[in-house]
């Protein structure tokens, strides 16, 4: 496959109500789906919002969160890039999964990095791996929201052949200019797509998300870009392009892995 169609769904999420944020799910899938979209990517915790009180909201993976995207990409024939509060020791972990269009459970990524500015590392348990999996052969990965800071696990994914990564965040206006800076700068040193999709309006703490979400080629150019109001954001990465680029310059195979720990002190 030489392209691969994305929607990013910049959705309002209700606050800490799943049943409200799965029913309206349902239509940006049937959206995606008449976009010619073959994934479609929701928000960090899509289905409640940014909380610090997860326990209530924690379900095993695979668990009725996974089940009811899995049955929204069996109606629409998408893949689906969802999240949940997966039930976990000592604390739940925030997780992100993808579903395929038979309705398979194709991967799960829990957070690697809890935002401990917002304490989040208080009351979420940080992932330990970067799942790679393939959509129609393309393969990718999944980072969420702070992850975007840390070049090492878009450098690791990168490492095992990563083409596209996924992005769910929920992101304040308030630092959106580092969203867009660090999206571009991950998809540049990577050589990868980066798809970047963002919640938009105002949560229960007072915090204004302003979407933004977008999809970054492999130079970091933008292939497109939401606005501040809901709806979707669709566009086609180029993967003939990106990968003719990493062929024409393989910047990564300049890498010195082997002084890198040296110069850690």
């Amino acid at each position: 496959m030489t392209t691969l169609c994305v929607a990013l769904v910049q959705q309002a999420t209700v606050w800490q109500d799943p049943a409200a944020n799965l029913a309206r799910a349902r239509g940006f899938v049937e959206q995606a789906a008449r976009s010619g979209a073959r994934v479609a990517v929701f928000p960090e915790l899509f289905t409640l919002g940014f909380t610090m009180a997860p326990e209530p909201f924690s379900e095993a993976i695979p668990g009725p969160t996974t089940e009811a995207v899995a049955a929204l990409s069996r109606e629409f024939g998408l893949y689906l890039v969802g999240s949940a509060v997966e039930a976990h020791t000592p604390h739940p972990r925030n997780a992100a999964f993808v579903t395929t269009p038979d309705g398979s459970l194709l991967a799960a990524y829990r957070k690697l990095h809890p935002f401990s500015y917002g304490e989040e590392h208080e009351h979420y348990s940080g992932g330990e791996d970067c799942p790679l999996f393939e959509v129609d052969g393309i393969p990718c990965g999944l980072q969420i929201c702070y992850d975007l800071r840390f070049p090492e696990p878009f450098r690791a994914l990168s490492a095992k052949g990563a083409e596209v990564v996924f992005v769910p965040a929920n992101w304040p206006v308030r630092r959106i200019a580092a969203w867009s800076t660090l999206l571009a700068a991950r998809a540049i040193e990577n050589q990868m797509a980066v798809c970047g999709v963002n919640r938009v309006g105002r949560d229960a703490m007072d915090l204004d998300y302003p979407g933004a979400s977008t999809i970054h080629d492999a130079f970091g150019e933008v292939i497109a870009k939401g606005d501040a109001t809901e709806g979707l954001i669709v566009g086609d990465i180029d993967l003939a392009a990106l990968r003719a680029w990493r062929e024409r310059f393989p910047a990564l195979k300049d890498r010195r892995p082997d002084l890198y720990p040296r110069l850690n002190g």
